[in-house]
């Protein structure tokens, strides 16, 4: 069974849990904390989808196959997410504006809501122990980022519930709104980097490139272009001048000892397209995309 499928479990058996517990009192945080389980719920509902495309073949229609589909989905689920907490943000407005003071909990909302604690934290520990072993898998990582907030928030409304501090509720509903809306956004823009095909980190580049470069047959770089297909995925196309009697046979044995050693350097550049063109008169540009590589901001 997908980790992503028990965490699925576990935020949908929490949410009912909570949404049973609210009934039994007015804190914003306990409120806050049911949505925050319903949209996990909704995200995760969204990644299961989105694994059935992750393991679609490539074909002609889909030459990389579709697991870029998890970052739509995820997208997809983050703008879900943001809703409902446009929305609480809106329930505490209204509240504020009423005058209503005082915070009512009953016994069985405590021990529902203690329950529902449990599984988050039980949700926490076992996404915790897969994704030790899973390498960059953005499902996992989104399922680890979930799993720690659930159990942040679940902790502060729990304290609300037990203490009955109305100031306690407030504060703690707005920094939980922040963390969630923080972690959020951190997720939805690498997300959007790697669906727009942003170039792996500037290390890599740079390493690949001399790389290139240490290769005698290889006069000058004219094209350098690497994307992200997915955070465990690469691709690089090159031009490559070479010297202009260059038979098509050695061109295409230095063609697969480039390919090699690149992804010998960075195992995860799956798609290697090299170009030969004769060695042209001029200065040399590969310094130029050095240059251009040294500039890149790293995030």
């Amino acid at each position: 069974m997908h980790p992503i499928l028990v965490l699925f479990s576990i935020n949908l058996a929490s949410a009912i849990l909570k949404y049973i517990s609210v009934t039994g009192t007015n804190a914003m945080s306990a409120f806050l904390d049911l949505l925050n389980d319903v949209g996990d719920s909704v995200g995760l509902g969204l990644l299961l989808v989105g694994l059935r495309y992750w393991r679609m073949r490539q074909s002609m229609f889909y030459p990389f196959g579709a697991r870029r589909a998890l970052y739509v989905l995820g997208l997809l689920s983050i703008m879900i997410f943001s809703g409902l907490l446009f929305g609480v943000a809106l329930f505490k407005a209204a509240s504020i504006l009423s005058g209503s003071t005082g915070l009512v909990v009953e016994i069985y909302s405590v021990v529902v809501f203690l329950i529902a604690f449990a599984i988050n934290i039980a949700g926490l520990i076992y996404i915790y122990i897969h994704s030790r072993g899973s390498n960059r898998d953005p499902a996992l990582s989104g399922g680890m980022l979930d799993s720690i907030s659930d159990t942040a928030g679940s902790s502060l409304a729990l304290f609300t519930l037990i203490t009955r501090n109305i100031l306690l509720d407030v504060v703690g509903s707005l920094v939980l709104t922040g963390v969630i809306l923080i972690s959020g956004i951190t997720i939805g823009y690498r997300y959007f980097q790697v669906l727009i095909g942003r170039a792996p980190p500037r290390d890599i580049l740079k390493k690949v490139m001399n790389k290139v470069l240490e290769f005698q047959e290889v006069r000058d770089v004219n094209v350098f272009n690497a994307s992200m297909i997915t955070e465990d995925e690469y691709m690089l196309i090159l031009e490559v001048e070479v010297d202009k009697d260059m038979e098509v046979e050695d061109a295409e044995k230095l063609s697969a000892r480039i390919e090699e050693e690149v992804k010998r350097v960075e195992p995860r550049f799956k798609h290697v397209v090299i170009e030969f063109v004769s060695e042209r008169a001029g200065p040399k540009t590969y310094g130029e995309i050095i240059k251009q590589i040294d500039g890149v901001d790293e995030e």
